[in-house]
């Protein structure tokens, strides 16, 4: 289990408790909306609040975590297990996706094909978002819970969600055929660029991998190698595998920065947040959430009727770690590969109402095991 595996959302849940920690996430939410209308709050100035926040503190955050973790061998066959069901999740997520709709008024608005609508429904609809996860299962105290939460969380979530997801964001960007990206809120940088898939309905409709164009897999890989947050977890677990002692003053010091990353990430959700939707973006992002959703429940039924796990407990806190929320890094994903700001404002938004629907569905399943 990690060092401090009951951590809450802000890292202040044994000072103030978990009630009042997740209160305090309101409390920021509600600070970053009010910053919207003030003056000071420019685009450049919110943009460099999320490029400080996603590039220098959550790598930071990201490096000690995996420093610090205590890994339970005995519940490692659930690495290679996460991975399979991880890559299932993938292509569920694809095939799903075949459903995103073609909502005209989305496009218009964004400035983006109907291909990167697709894109986007992929990324939303994988991942899982551990931050209300682990101390949900602590509040439980299941046997040996968090330690196999964190097992599969270690096995591919991570990988994917700070490397992975960044290779399938460039796949369907705007700029697919371009070498570099265009930032959020530059109208303007992408709009112009060829649409190769909005009147190909074979590549909208096939797959992932149809039709695309020359260097395409290469850009995606780049995309990847060149994650930020790839790097620092990689030389987080690299530093815990030659058991290099964490200095206290440092350990200090990184917790600090952990805490003011979570802090900044809550802020950055109502600064981006839009919560005047139309009734198109409502439909089209109420259709994604239920694609995530649908494959949340496939996986979660095969990990309870299907797949060999080392027990009960392990089984259940997996099942209910499936239904966690969509990862917080997405929307600093989706603004770096150029999908523009109305799509990260849905994002934002859609994060929001997928975190209060499995954080019920996740207090149900725990009440439910816990009686079981």
């Amino acid at each position: 289990m990690l060092v401090e595996p009951a951590e809450g959302p802000v890292g202040l849940s044994y000072e103030l408790g978990h009630l009042a920690s997740l209160l305090l996430v309101v409390v920021l939410i509600g600070l970053g909306m009010a910053a919207r209308h003030v003056t000071w709050f420019t685009v450049e100035r919110c943009e460099l609040l999320r490029y400080v926040t996603f590039k220098v503190l959550f790598p930071l955050y990201l490096l000690r975590q995996l420093w610090v973790i205590n890994l339970s061998f005995g519940l490692v066959s659930l690495l290679p297990v996460s991975l399979a069901v991880h890559i299932l999740w993938f292509f569920l997520s694809q095939q799903l996706s075949r459903f995103t709709p073609e909502a005209s008024e989305v496009m218009e608005k964004s400035g983006r094909p109907y291909a990167t609508l697709v894109g986007w429904a992929v990324l939303m609809s994988q991942g899982e978002n551990m931050a209300f996860t682990y101390p949900l299962i602590a509040e439980a105290s299941i046997p040996n819970g968090l330690a196999a939460a964190v097992m599969w969380d270690l096995g591919a979530n991570v990988w994917l969600c700070q490397g992975l997801l960044w290779g399938v964001a460039a796949i369907y960007s705007p700029q697919v055929q371009a070498s570099a990206y265009a930032p959020i809120d530059q109208p303007g940088e992408g709009e112009d660029l060829p649409d190769m898939f909005l009147e190909d309905p074979k590549v909208r409709r096939l797959g992932f991998f149809s039709g695309l164009p020359a260097g395409a897999k290469d850009m995606a890989m780049q995309a990847v190698i060149s994650s930020v947050l790839l790097r620092a977890c990689l030389v987080g677990i690299g530093l815990h595998l030659i058991q290099l002692p964490l200095p206290g003053i440092l350990d200090d010091g990184l917790r600090y920065v952990g805490s003011l990353c979570k802090v900044m990430l809550y802020f950055l959700v109502g600064l981006y947040a839009d919560f005047n939707l139309s009734a198109a973006d409502f439909k089209f992002v109420v259709a994604v959430l239920s694609q995530r959703l649908l494959a949340q429940i496939i996986l979660a039924v095969l990990v309870m009727i299907a797949i060999p796990m080392p027990s009960i407990v392990a089984r259940d806190v997996i099942v209910v770690t499936i239904l966690s929320s969509g990862p917080s890094v997405l929307m600093h994903i989706l603004a770096e590969t150029g999908y523009g700001q109305h799509l990260v404002k849905l994002c934002v938004t859609g994060s929001l109402i997928s975190t209060l629907l499995c954080l019920t569905l996740q207090t149900a399943l725990l009440v439910h095991f816990h009686r079981g």
